[in-house]
């Protein structure tokens, strides 16, 4: 075949099928073309969230009832509300009692300080469910709310993110009504737990629950004639929460001295989480050491200390139940 006739037949097939040929091009200058420009294509990431106001933290399927969710959202406004004016005794009269009396002392010039740590300007705030748990009969909401600047009302901008964060706790009163927990307060119940020998009478009155410590008020009775040492820090774990699976330290480390026949009450903290899932079961003494002789620990020689420690009249432990 020569070339004439190459040309001849290329012309023919080219005259038969143009259309195709034709559709052919386009489709293929088409393809060209968008990939020409999803090359050069700056796609802008979306942002994705699963902020659900009120599904906890903790377990994302556990959500506060859907006929609380409205009111505990409008309490919160009208309570920030309040503190962002400077109404601090409507905001103050919005709490539990409960919350009122062993968070605040009945004090509005203490709750007026906790308002002005975490809100000392104009604040917009964030609500998140964080826990959920129940305490005797009642279900209890721990919220977070984070307090952010206002910067409409304060003017600020180009300033570095920061917030303050408190515990909010929500529930309904035996009317039905809801009432809210501010400043990481849970609740208050009282114990009165006694444990007692010839020595020694541990008499734990209450308890306070924050988010993160539990509180105990005690009554501690010298029933002797000798000086009782429950702590000075000569032995490990002297004061101890019990749990169920472990012990808790007192964040105290003040001395625990008392006189003949003296009788004092105190405050013993210690640091635990309310949703850990943990049980807190007894208060314990683990070394009380009645003296015959004692001398203190400030600048006595290690000695000293140790011999009066081996002569003492006696050594025990002493636990008092506090399970709810």
């Amino acid at each position: 075949m020569n070339y004439a006739e190459l040309r001849l037949k290329f012309r023919h097939f080219v005259r038969k099928y143009q259309k195709l040929i034709l559709i052919a091009l386009i489709v293929w200058g088409l393809v060209f073309l968008l990939n020409l420009l999803m090359t050069h294509r700056t796609v802008e990431p979306e942002a994705e969230t699963s902020y659900e106001v009120h599904a906890s933290v903790i377990d994302s399927s556990d959500e506060t009832p859907r006929s609380m969710q409205q009111p505990i959202e409008e309490k919160v406004k009208e309570y920030v509300g309040y503190c962002n004016e400077g109404n601090y005794q409507k905001a103050f009269d919005m709490l539990s009692e409960g919350c009122r009396k062993y968070a605040f002392n009945d004090d509005i010039y203490v709750f007026m300080d906790h308002v002005l740590t975490k809100m000392p300007t104009p604040k917009e705030y964030v609500l998140q469910d964080y826990s959920n748990m129940k305490y005797d009969k009642d279900n209890l909401y721990i919220y977070e709310i984070k307090y952010l600047d206002d910067y409409l009302s304060t003017g600020l901008t180009n300033q570095v993110y920061s917030f303050t964060s408190e515990r909010m706790t929500f529930f309904e009163n035996e009317d039905g009504n809801i009432e809210m927990n501010v400043g990481n307060f849970i609740y208050h119940t009282d114990i009165k737990s006694i444990s007692e020998n010839e020595y020694l009478k541990l008499d734990v009155i209450d308890k306070v629950v924050r988010y993160s410590i539990e509180t105990y008020k005690v009554k501690l009775t010298n029933r002797s004639q000798y000086t009782v040492v429950i702590a000075d820090g000569e032995e490990d774990d002297e004061v101890s929460l019990k749990l169920t699976n472990e012990t808790r330290k007192r964040s105290e480390i003040t001395d625990i001295v008392l006189a003949p026949k003296e009788e004092i009450e105190l405050e013993m903290t210690f640091p635990k989480f309310v949703d850990d899932g943990d049980l807190s079961t007894a208060l314990v003494l683990s070394s009380v050491r009645v003296m015959e002789t004692y001398s203190g620990t400030d600048e006595v020689p290690e000695e000293t200390i140790q011999y009066e420690i081996d002569n003492a009249i006696s050594k025990f432990s002493m636990e008092a139940n506090i399970i709810d």
